[in-house]
């Protein structure tokens, strides 16, 4: 990795990154950014075969990507990205990406839905964490990217048990910092705002009522593409953000300027 004193600090040539659920969306926008500033990303995700046309759609513009197709619920597939991430190198930047999503009205809201999401979504997150924590330790140095949302920040109607787990990824990272800061280790959230993917599509352009409502709430005028992030995740892998560390990093199109 290039060193923050010299030359580019953007640069992340040497750098091994793990990235989950980066079949699509925000994983595969994060995974093809680091990828194109020269770390080799290795893609971890449950949905094998758009993981497989992922990685070959990153290779062709000569980037280094390795696939790796399992569920961040599952010990024995966390164990084989392990494996095949530290084939590659000691692993520098973990972005856990990976998340789902149940909307419901708070009293149709169960219990069995809130599990769903708090193992992906939190016990995703800090499970993958872990395995990668003691080598960081080990070289000192780190940098640890977990995704929220604006229900990381503030409330969400119908998104009550989503929320709660962003909630949690984010105070989860907060905390995070603040323990394995003096290992030379920085763990930051990204909070996006209504982003177009295949996950929240259906949600946002479902009903021209809602899109028009939540349009008009964001100042510039429009939902984020995956893409918009890109520059973010290269910012907090890479050592332009060092010295950042314990942060939300709300990227809303100025949703809570309103």
């Amino acid at each position: 990795m290039a060193d923050a004193r010299r030359g580019d600090v953007f640069d992340l040539d040497g750098a091994v990154a793990v990235v989950t659920g980066a079949a699509r969306g925000i994983g595969f926008a994060a995974s093809r950014a680091m990828a194109r500033r020269g770390a080799v990303v290795v893609m971890f995700d449950l949905l094998a075969a758009e993981l497989e046309d992922a990685a070959t759609a990153i290779r062709a513009d000569g980037s280094e990507v390795v696939a790796v197709a399992g569920s961040v619920t599952d010990e024995a597939d966390l164990d084989r990205l392990v494996e095949e991430a530290t084939d590659r190198g000691p692993v520098s930047v973990v972005a856990n990406c990976a998340g789902v999503i149940r909307r419901a009205p708070i009293d149709e809201l169960t219990l069995a839905d809130l599990q769903v999401m708090w193992d992906v979504n939190v016990g995703g997150t800090v499970g993958v964490t872990q395995r990668f924590l003691p080598t960081m330790i080990e070289q000192r140095y780190g940098k640890v990217i977990n995704v929220g949302s604006l229900g990381s920040v503030t409330g969400l109607e119908r998104r009550t048990a989503y929320a709660t787990t962003k909630g949690a990824v984010s105070q989860y990272t907060v905390s995070l910092a603040s323990e394995v800061g003096v290992h030379g280790i920085r763990a930051n959230v990204v909070a996006p705002g209504y982003v177009d993917t295949a996950m929240t599509g259906p949600y946002i352009w479902g009903e021209p009522a809602r899109t028009e409502e939540l349009l008009g709430r964001i100042p510039l005028g429009r939902f984020a593409k995956p893409e918009d992030l890109e520059g973010l995740f290269v910012f907090l892998a890479s050592p332009a953000s060092d010295y950042i560390t314990g942060q939300v990093l709300v990227i809303d199109g100025g949703w809570r300027a309103r």
